[in-house]
């Protein structure tokens, strides 16, 4: 009886825009409304580079207003519009899979659809990881350079926590005040499952349809939850509390933007006639290149060993620097507790 393959089953042209879409659909951080699709980043990585420069306009001076004269010779002294350079990174990333390991699939109804979905939902919980390791950069960065001024930490790293030291609305509350009369910014949570749960014992969380009615996604204090087992948790040594973090971003905090590598084919399927002895197998490739970053957070490239940066590269505070001159500009703040 003959063997379905990979290469018989998956149409390249079909396969990748259906990867694309079911990302952004499956990907609770895609709906959540905190990526903006820049345009810009798009004709960066359409090009080449290892960075593309994000120019930005500074806000203008908090001085006082000038007093109206009748003297012709007081005159008014203009103040300045100066702009700003961030930085942002280009990532490639690509994850192949043997025919062997996608067996399971390959006698279904729609085989394509099935991989396609299996491949789509990896990729979904990789992008999360790479969020997360951004965002963990940032924190490191924030503490390390900026006085914590995004950081609300009432975590312990030693002894036993109390309730003080666990994700409450107070701490929430706490939390985006960091960013002070600009809080009104801030409209997403990601949270651990663990701290996730914590908060539905307390009967805390309530649920809101989406735009069509339909799907439900789940809310605190207004502000709309994404919960994922990717986000950070601190291991602060042995017979010592974990710490979790807890991220509130406002929408559109984070660049997103996706475009075809013109280099190499963004799926492609490798036909193994040596494997099964004889037999033969197939090997799925799948290519991504992306701008993931947080806007107002400069890429230094400080500490990246090759190419393009990896997951731990990411989360290293050497590789950020904030740029945007006011704490406010940048919708983002982190809440570290105990659970």
């Amino acid at each position: 009886m003959a063997t379905t393959r990979i290469s018989d089953v998956i149409v390249p042209e079909v396969f990748y825009p259906y990867m694309i879409k079911r990302t952004k659909e499956r990907g609770a951080i895609f709906q959540s409304g905190i990526l903006r699709n820049d345009a810009n980043m798009a004709k960066f990585l359409i090009g080449g580079g290892k960075t593309s420069n994000v120019p930005f306009w500074r806000d203008l001076t908090d001085v006082d207003s000038d007093i109206g004269s009748d003297d012709p010779t007081q005159l008014s002294v203009p103040g300045k519009i100066e702009a700003g350079k961030d930085v942002a990174a280009r990532h490639v990333r690509t994850k192949s899979w043997s025919s062997m390991r996608l067996s399971g699939v390959l006698a279904g109804d729609d085989p394509m659809k099935a991989i396609g979905n299996l491949v789509s939902d990896w990729w979904v919980r990789n992008l999360n990881t790479l969020l997360v390791a951004s965002l963990h950069g940032v924190y490191l960065d924030n503490v390390a350079n900026d006085s914590g001024d995004m950081v609300n930490n009432i975590g312990l790293t030693t002894g036993t926590p109390t309730d003080a030291n666990l994700i409450s609305a107070e701490a929430i509350l706490d939390t985006k005040q960091t960013m002070g009369d600009a809080a009104e910014d801030l409209s997403t949570l990601i949270m651990h499952s663990a701290i996730y749960t914590r908060l539905q014992k307390q009967n805390l969380i309530d649920f809101i349809p989406d735009a069509r009615g339909e799907v439900r996604f789940p809310t605190y204090l207004g502000y709309r939850v994404v919960v994922s087992d990717t986000a950070k948790i601190i291991n602060n040594g042995a017979g010592n509390p974990t710490s979790y973090v807890t991220y509130l971003l406002g929408n559109e905090a984070i660049c997103f933007n996706e475009q075809a590598m013109s280099t190499s084919p963004n799926i492609e399927i490798d036909r193994k006639p040596e494997q099964g002895n004889g037999v033969g197998g197939d090997i799925l490739y799948t290519r991504r290149q992306f701008v993931l970053h947080p806007y107002g957070i400069k890429w230094t490239d400080a500490s990246v060993a090759g190419e393009f940066p990896t997951t731990a590269e990411m989360a290293t505070a050497a590789n950020w620097d904030r740029v945007y001159p006011e704490r406010k500009q940048i919708p983002i703040s982190f809440l570290v507790t105990n659970g």
